[in-house]
C-alpha cells in the first residue's frame, strides 16, 4: 500500500496502525497546494458477495456522513472524503500535528487540579456536541486525544463508530452488531464492555481519564471494591471533595447512577467552580483594580484592561477555569513575573510558550506597582468614571437574554452555561468585559468581532 496513489490524489505516506478494525494510514494531498498531510483509513470487507457489498456499502456511507457532520466541530477532525475502490472502502480525515494526551499523562507524575478541569472543560464541550447528533464515541482514551500544536486545544479524534464499521465489514455477514465491544479496557464502562454503549458511556471514559491524570495511575492500576466493583482511588491524589465527588460520579458503576449527559457534569462543574471562586476570594473577576481600596499590598496589582487581556488569552487556552485560575493565583503574586510563571505551572507545554509570548508583550505601564496604588486608583477603577459609555453599563437581564439567543445562534447550547458562569463569578461584570469573554468562545474570528459589533453598538 505504501507509495500508493489512492483515488487519483492521496498518495499513502506510512502505517499508522491496524488490525481487526483495518488500516490506517499517513498519506498526502498531491491536488492541494503543498500535498498536506491526511489520514486515511481502509476498510476491505470480508467478502465481496454482492449482497454483502450493497449492505456495506450503504452502511459505510451513512457513517461517512455522520463523520462529515461531526467534522464541522473545532476539536473533531473534519472528514475530507470517502470514496470506494476495488469494492474496498476509504476514509479521508485532516491530519492534526501535535501530540497524544498519552505524552502528558505519565506514570507516578500527577496533574493539578485546575489542569484536569481544563482537561474536563474541554472534551465535555465536544461530548456535548457528539452526543446531539446522536453519536457516541466509544473509544475514549489518551491515545485519542491530541493535543493540537497549533494552538494547544485537545482534539478527540477515531471515533469508535469507524471501528463498528470496519468489524461489521470484517464479520461474516448475518451475525447481530449489539455483541459487538468497541473500547478499551481500563477506560471502557461495563455497559460498553457489553456491546451496549450509552452516551454516558463516554462520560465514564473520560471521568477515568481524569482520575488518571489526578493519580498518576493508569486506570488497570486502580483498586476496586469486591462488593460493589466501585473505583477507589482519592487516597491516591491530592483533589478537592468537590471535583472528586464529580468524577467519582462520572465513574460509577451502573450506567443509571451516573450522570446522563455531558451538560450535566458541565452544570456540576460550573457550581463546583462557583463555589471554589467564592472560597478563594471574594472579589469580583474583573476587579483587581479593587484591591487597592482594601489593602492587599503584598499582591501585584493590574489595571482592569490588563487583568481583561490576561484572563483573554487564558480563555482562549483553557476555557472557562481560566477566570477561577486568574482570580486564585492573582491575589498572591507579588510581581507581574511571578504572576505569569504561576500561571504556567497549569498549562501544557505548548500553551505555555503561546501564554508567555502573548503575556509579556502587554505594555508594562499597565502594571501598576503596589506602592503607587493610591495614586492610580482613581484613574484605574472604574467607579471613578462619573460618566459610563453604553459599552461599560451594568448588564441587564434584557441585555443578558440577547447576549444568550446571539451566542447560542453560533456555538449551540453551550452558550447559556458560559454566560451563566461568566455572571455569577463576576456579579460587578460590565457589557463590554461579558461580551470580550463570550466572544474568545467563537472559534471564527469574524463571526466573533461580529458578535461584539451587534451586542455592543
Amino acid at each position: 500500500m505504501l507509495g500508493n496513489l489512492l483515488d487519483g490524489r492521496y498518495q499513502v505516506l506510512q502505517a499508522l496502525g491496524g488490525g481487526g478494525f483495518g488500516q490506517t494510514y499517513i498519506a498526502q494531498d498531491t491536488h492541494r497546494p503543498g500535498s498536506p498531510k491526511c489520514v486515511v483509513k481502509h476498510l476491505k470487507p470480508i467478502t465481496h458477495n454482492p449482497e454483502f457489498l450493497k449492505t456495506a456499502r450503504r452502511l459505510f456511507t451513512s457513517e461517512a456522513e455522520s463523520l462529515e457532520q461531526l467534522g464541522t466541530h473545532d476539536q473533531i477532525p473534519r472528514l475530507l472524503a470517502y470514496f470506494e475502490e476495488n469494492q474496498e472502502f476509504f476514509l479521508v480525515q485532516e491530519f492534526i500535528e501535535g501530540h497524544s494526551l498519552k505524552a502528558e499523562l505519565l506514570p507516578g507524575q500527577k496533574w493539578t487540579e485546575e489542569q484536569v478541569l481544563q482537561l474536563l472543560y474541554q472534551l465535555l464541550i465536544v461530548l456535548q456536541f457528539i452526543h446531539s447528533q446522536k453519536v457516541i464515541h466509544r473509544d475514549i482514551k489518551p491515545e485519542n486525544i491530541i493535543r493540537r500544536q497549533q494552538d494547544g486545544k485537545l482534539v478527540l479524534i477515531d471515533f469508535g463508530a469507524v471501528k463498528l464499521v470496519q468489524t461489521q465489514l470484517l464479520t461474516d455477514p448475518g451475525q447481530t452488531d449489539t455483541t459487538i465491544a468497541i473500547g478499551t479496557p481500563g477506560y471502557m464502562s461495563t455497559e460498553q464492555g457489553r456491546g451496549k454503549p450509552r452516551p454516558n458511556s463516554d462520560i465514564y471514559s473520560l471521568g477515568m481519564i481524569g482520575i488518571q491524570a489526578l493519580t498518576g495511575l493508569h486506570p488497570r492500576q486502580m483498586e476496586e471494591d469486591q462488593n460493589t466493583a466501585e473505583i477507589h482511588w482519592q487516597h491516591q491524589a491530592i483533589v478537592s471533595p468537590g471535583l472528586a465527588a464529580v468524577l467519582s460520579k462520572m465513574v460509577l458503576y451502573h450506567f443509571k447512577e451516573r450522570y446522563q449527559s455531558a451538560t450535566d457534569v458541565l452544570q456540576a462543574l460550573q457550581q463546583l467552580d462557583t463555589q471554589i471562586g467564592e472560597q478563594l476570594t471574594q472579589l469580583p473577576q474583573v476587579s483587581i483594580s479593587q484591591q487597592q481600596a482594601i489593602g492587599q499590598s503584598s499582591s501585584v496589582t493590574l489595571s482592569v484592561e490588563q487583568y481583561s487581556h490576561l484572563e483573554k488569552i487564558l480563555l482562549e487556552l483553557v476555557g472557562p477555569v481560566a477566570s477561577t485560575l486568574l482570580r486564585k493565583i492573582a491575589v498572591s503574586a507579588p510581581s507581574y513575573e511571578e504572576l505569569i510563571d504561576s500561571l504556567e505551572v497549569h498549562l501544557s507545554t505548548q500553551q505555555k510558550t503561546e501564554f508567555k509570548q502573548k503575556a509579556m508583550s502587554l505594555p508594562r505601564e499597565s502594571v501598576i506597582k503596589p506602592e503607587t496604588k493610591s495614586k492610580n486608583l482613581s484613574t484605574n477603577t472604574p467607579q471613578a468614571n462619573k460618566s459610563q459609555t453604553n459599552t461599560d453599563k451594568e448588564i441587564n437581564d434584557s441585555f443578558v437574554q440577547q447576549c444568550e439567543r446571539d451566542l447560542t445562534d453560533l456555538i449551540g447550547p453551550i452558550a447559556t452555561f458560559l454566560i451563566q458562569k461568566a455572571v455569577k463569578s463576576a456579579p460587578e461584570i460590565s457589557r463590554s468585559e461579558l461580551v470580550k469573554i463570550l466572544a474568545a468562545e467563537i472559534a471564527d474570528p469574524q463571526k466573533a468581532w461580529q458578535f461584539q459589533q451587534r451586542l455592543l453598538s
